[in-house]
């Protein structure tokens, strides 16, 4: 049953636009900065450094069951599937030493390299993204995907180990969506345009559309600050 403090957590977040399922599963260090409009389901958050923050973007979601490790941001308009692992260090346990076991290894410390994910990322269920991994904006992960590589905007990853099936678009159209940078447009404007056709949204475009201007939200130490 989530405490009083957690709950309290939980309607303050709610109230500056954002949604955290549970407080309890983010750890004491973790430092996160979230744009409004986002939301964090039943997810562990267990981020090495507190000075070194994730930032997510406005109307990115992760689902249940997830994990986050060494990562660095989620850009905005993400979609995340249940039970996704998020910078995964390769190197947890000491492979090179004379036991892999924490039991007796104790001392031994992971590297901390940090992943990256673009803006309007899709990013199946199961799927693991492995520390240090950037992934590009547009870019989609198929179901139980282990990415070990980076992946470049708009590219199509499946299977263990990732590997690019295809592009989601012509390579046109692509250097059009990443010079457009829609996804810092006004939400509102966003709204009255053609999603459903590439060439013609990008058509839409060429009138400057108002840039977006979203509230942050900082989580220390379990608490949203002031």
């Amino acid at each position: 049953m989530p405490s009083i403090l957690n709950r309290f957590e939980k309607l303050k977040a709610k109230r500056r636009g954002i949604r955290i399922q549970d407080f309890s599963n983010i750890s004491v260090q973790s430092h996160l900065i979230m744009e409004e409009h986002s939301r964090l389901g039943d997810v562990q958050v267990r981020l090495p450094k507190a000075d070194h923050p994730l930032y997510m973007g406005a109307y990115s979601y992760m689902r249940e069951g997830g994990e986050i490790w060494n990562l660095e941001s989620i850009g905005r308009f993400c979609s995340i599937g249940r039970n996704v692992v998020l910078g995964q260090p390769a190197d947890n346990h000491p492979i090179d030493w004379v036991s892999s076991s924490m039991s007796v290894s104790g001392d031994y410390e992971a590297s901390c390299v940090y992943a990256s994910i673009g803006h309007d990322v899709w990013i199946a269920h199961n799927v693991v993204v492995m520390a240090g991994v950037k992934i590009g904006n547009g870019a989609v992960i198929g179901r139980n995907a282990v990415v070990t590589k980076d992946v470049e905007p708009y590219q199509i990853v499946v299977g263990n180990p990732g590997k690019v099936v295809r592009t989601r678009f012509s390579m046109e159209q692509i250097v059009g969506l990443l010079k457009s940078e829609w996804w810092n447009s006004d939400y509102a404007a966003l709204k009255d345009l053609p999603f459903d056709d590439v060439d013609v949204f990008l058509g839409r475009l060429e009138a400057q559309l108002p840039r977006a201007d979203y509230a942050s939200v900082e989580i220390c130490n379990r608490k949203i600050k002031s």
